[in-house]
């Protein structure tokens, strides 16, 4: 089973990569692979900020989200800072792993 120092590597080892070629500024995991309490069955959440000016925003994250998927074989969400709704962003937020 992935865990979350697997997740953690892989964004770090290819932070360059994902950065430049999605337009990221940061990239953080959160839920319950940050938490720990993640299982099998469980989803990846990445909390991923973009450039300004990103162009194909939507056809950026679904390509994101296709790369993490095959590579974890498991659902993966993306989620950002500014669209999370109020009563839940304090919580969320203060589960965020950022990679460095």
């Amino acid at each position: 089973m992935v865990s979350q120092e697997e997740i953690i590597k892989y964004l770090a080892e290819n932070k360059s990569y994902l950065y430049e070629h999605f337009h990221l500024t940061q990239v953080g995991l959160f839920g319950s692979f940050s938490r720990g309490d993640y299982t099998e069955n469980s989803d990846i959440d990445l909390m991923i900020e973009l450039r300004d000016n990103t162009p194909n925003i939507y056809e950026l994250k679904n390509e994101l989200r296709t790369l993490l998927q095959q590579k974890f074989g498991r659902q993966v969400d993306i989620a950002r800072e500014k669209y999370l709704k109020e009563y839940v962003k304090k919580e969320i937020m203060g589960e965020v792993i950022y990679v460095e």
